[in-house]
């Protein structure tokens, strides 16, 4: 009477290993896989934003660039403070005139990265905002973000430098347009 429980439990414990060590093979097969596969998968990646482009070049609207950018200018040294976030949203009412001031933030923060520099967001949206901008809103949003930057502490240096990159990249476009008004009017 004894023995066939005895023998019932070993079978269920054969039975359980057996699951366990097939399920590891399969797992360790599953990794050695995707180990294989790393390099397809990045140009797969590759090769689809090339063609469709990031999810920064299709940004349409360039009250959002300036959002994200101001997002992105202060969480790439640190998380966002109070004081930031509190500048932010207050450019958003004025001069920006967001209705949906909430979603808006929400939806410009999912385009940004902790610890990011600021200069790969801003190279992504430097055409659109040098295409739908005038010379003097592309002054006005290089004056909001030296703000949104000084709201909390003094401007660090990544920070100074990455708008004083982007206000190069902004001001040669308009630069290269003036030109180019000047050579047709002539």
């Amino acid at each position: 009477m004894f023995m066939p429980i005895l023998l019932g439990l070993i079978g269920l414990i054969v039975a359980g290993l057996f699951w366990i060590l097939r399920t590891h093979g399969t797992v360790k097969g599953l990794q050695e896989v995707n180990r294989d596969t790393k390099g397809l998968q990045r140009r797969a990646v590759s090769t689809f934003e090339n063609l469709v482009g990031t999810p920064l070049q299709r940004v349409r609207d360039p009250r959002l660039a300036a959002i994200i950018l101001m997002i992105q200018l202060v969480r790439t040294g640190s998380p966002l403070t109070a004081s930031e976030k509190t500048r932010i949203l207050e450019y958003m009412e004025t001069p920006l005139e967001v209705e949906r001031i909430s979603a808006t933030f929400e939806r410009a923060w999912g385009y940004t990265q902790a610890r990011l520099p600021f200069s790969h967001v801003a190279d992504a949206l430097a055409p659109l905002l040098r295409d739908a901008l005038t010379p003097a809103e592309r002054e006005q949003l290089i004056a909001m973000l030296t703000q949104v930057a000084g709201a909390h502490s003094p401007p660090s240096e990544l920070q100074r430098e990455g708008i004083a990159r982007l206000k190069r990249r902004l001001l040669a476009g308009a630069g290269a347009a003036l030109d180019t008004r000047r050579g047709e009017s002539a």
